[in-house]
């Protein structure tokens, strides 16, 4: 199993069946559209350039409409819905509906009158929000001046005298008092700056208290109020509890709409694939009676795609499948298809980059080693039993996402060599339980555990050479592959062979043997991989250079420590956490000593498994991709609908 062969078909079809094609292909939802109006096609396909775009449904804006009517409902009831549980949510999942079945509740409900209904509310909160806005500016006015006893209807009714109420700066308040000692100064209030000052005085005085406090900066307090300050607060703060008791009853309301919503999410749903179905018009062109439509599409789903065209337009239409070009390698959309197993680890090629259409899949062959290197990152029985329980039970009695299905199938697999590897270590949870098998100490086989590591390294590195060897011989290019990968598979094993000689005494032969093999491999890497070069000297230095590459399979072999790194940190850690709550004293042992342990692994868990994911990806894409795998395929998007509320089910 590997990558999907692929077929590219033209649909040509009357122009008035272009809207019935659009639909059923969109509810097929195993083909990908090719924007034929892309001026590189154009280009590329000279008989394109003669022909009509194809318009948009006239009644693309009603939709785009009606589906903007919806997201807005649903933005803003969803905020007042009380929150489903997660776990209620993720037993039940999804509503599965068929597209036929989504299509009819819609046109057959009257979600326009819950959009109405909603709207008036959300008017309502609004109108209710500016009003308790517009009370608290009034507060936050009047605040400075809520222990003035007077209404500021007295004040304004005063004849025989004037008045002045305003803000000075606090610097200013010593000079106001001695330079208006015959007028009364009253301070109402301070703040950090500034000081609320009331002044009364005769008004034969008016014109010389106006002067200084135009030389101190005063500002006027101007207001329409009438009443006393304090009256003003305080029925501005009753008015605004009983605003906000209205908007109570109102958000309580919208807690009630769930038919409401459930009707809404389906119009989103609804709409949305509407929409995408009219802009689908865009990837085509036409004459002026035919429509010219082509993608791409699994060869094993061509039949499906020729059985409905025949059911839809009968003999009214040509449909033609054509092989994969050598041009088109670059822009065939990669679609994957491995077993459960494997399929569970395709996010990780995903995320580094899909393999280009004459490329190999590289997720069956990263898998036993991911599996392998995650296992020795854990390195804990008790933590990889959390982990498949954990899992175990998510996939069994929750609804889930595909893309959240596969993420609990991939820790659900590497569960089991994380037990396993935990098992050798006779680690559970660290050193809580102690398991009878110990087949490695992590305190004394130290230098094991290295050797263990580096030799899985070794051979992850020998393997991703013997892939790209593979590569080069399935495409034809057997001396390149001898040059660029075979003659560096010799040269490393020749030095590993020479080394163990040394190392192990092995018998002489077998260290002369290595030693020429060791030479025959470095001589064609010399001769041969700097084969681009112009000259012959170029050629032999830019052969020594790659030559020099040997230093880079060094550092690559060391990076394989990290998994014994991962793995005793990890376990240290477990064990460090032990140690802490065994030597909390008498009862609060048992009080916090369970919730500690709880907490403590859980943080430990987490952490372990964040360093193992991103390390083992990271041998992945470093040091073994780089030896065999370029990359760069765009994966498969089919023309489907949208599913953000509802699953579509297949009919």
């Amino acid at each position: 199993m590997a990558i999907v062969k692929m077929k590219k078909f033209t649909l040509l079809a009357f122009e008035s069946d272009r809207k019935k094609i659009i639909r059923e292909l969109h509810k097929l939802s195993n083909v990908q559209l090719i924007n034929l109006q892309d001026e590189k096609i154009i280009e590329k396909n000279k008989e394109f350039k003669d022909l009509l775009t194809c318009d948009i449904d006239s009644e693309y804006a009603k939709y785009q409409e009606a589906l903007s009517k919806a997201k807005s409902a649903l933005e803003f009831l969803n905020v007042y819905m009380p929150k489903k549980p997660m776990i209620k949510a993720l037993r039940e999942g999804k509503l599965e509906l068929t597209l036929d079945e989504l299509e009819s509740k819609v046109e057959n409900s009257n979600w326009i009158g819950s959009y109405s209904k909603i709207k008036r509310q959300e008017d309502k909160i609004l109108e209710i929000d500016a009003e308790i806005k517009k009370l608290k500016n009034e507060i936050e006015t009047l605040t400075p001046w809520e222990s003035l006893d007077v209404s500021f209807q007295e004040i304004k009714e005063l004849k025989k005298v004037s008045c002045f109420i305003g803000t000075i700066h606090k610097n200013y308040e010593e000079n106001l008092i001695n330079d208006l000692q015959a007028s009364y100064v009253e301070v109402v209030s301070r703040n950090q700056n500034d000081v609320n000052v009331l002044i009364i005085t005769d008004n034969e005085k008016k014109e010389k208290t106006l002067e200084v406090l135009r030389t101190i900066g005063f500002s006027e307090f101007k207001t329409e109020y009438n009443d006393v300050p304090m009256k003003l607060i305080l029925d501005a703060k009753h008015q605004i509890e009983e605003l906000q008791a209205k908007k109570f009853f109102v958000k309580e309301e919208l807690a009630s709409y769930e038919e409401d919503q459930k009707i809404l999410q389906l119009a989103y749903d609804y709409y949305t694939n509407k929409v995408e179905r009219a802009l689908a018009s865009n990837n085509f062109l036409r004459t002026k009676n035919v429509s010219t439509i082509q993608g791409w599409i699994a060869d094993e789903d061509k039949d499906e795609l020729k059985k409905v065209c025949d059911e839809l337009l009968k003999e009214n239409y040509y449909l033609e499948f054509e092989e994969v070009k050598e041009d088109e390698i670059d822009y065939v959309p990669i679609k994957l298809k491995n077993g459960e197993l494997v399929q569970a680890f395709e996010s990780v090629t995903g995320m580094y980059s899909y393999p280009k259409y004459n490329e190999i899949d590289p997720t069956p062959l990263l898998t036993p080693f991911y599996l392998i290197f995650f296992g020795l990152m854990i390195a804990d029985a008790g933590y990889g039993l959390l982990m498949l329980i954990g899992t175990a039970i998510a996939l069994k009695f929750f609804k889930l996402e595909d893309s959240m299905k596969d993420f609990m199938k991939f820790f659900f697999y590497l569960s089991f060599p994380t037990i396993f590897v935990g098992a050798i270590y006779g680690s559970f949870f660290g050193d809580f339980i102690v398991l009878p098998t110990k087949i490695i100490d992590t305190n004394n086989d130290i230098m094991t555990i290295i050797i263990l590591s580096l030799t899985l390294g070794v051979i992850q590195i020998l393997c991703g050479l013997g892939i790209k060897a593979y590569s080069l011989i399935r495409m034809g290019l057997i001396k390149e592959a001898f040059y660029d990968a075979i003659s560096w598979i010799v040269t490393l094993v020749s030095i590993g062979g020479v080394a163990g000689a040394k190392l192990l005494n092995w018998p002489n032969f077998l260290g002369t043997f290595f030693m020429i093999t060791m030479f025959a491999g470095m001589v064609t890497i010399i001769l041969t991989n700097g084969r681009d070069a112009k000259t012959k000297p170029g050629q032999i230095a830019s052969g020594a250079y790659a030559l020099y590459g040997i230093s880079g399979y060094v550092g690559d072999l060391v990076s394989y420590t990290r998994l014994m790194a991962l793995g005793l940190s990890g376990g240290s850690i477990a064990g460090a956490f032990n140690l802490l709550i065994n030597t909390m004293p008498g009862i609060a042992g048992l009080l916090f000593g369970p919730l500690l342990f709880v907490l403590m692994h859980i943080f430990n868990l987490a952490l372990s498994l964040l360093g193992a994911y991103v390390h083992t990806a990271r041998l992945q894409y470093v040091e073994y991709f780089g030896k065999f795998y370029e990359g760069g395929g765009k994966p498969f998007k089919a023309f489907k609908s949208s599913e953000k509320y509802v699953k579509i089910r297949r009919n």
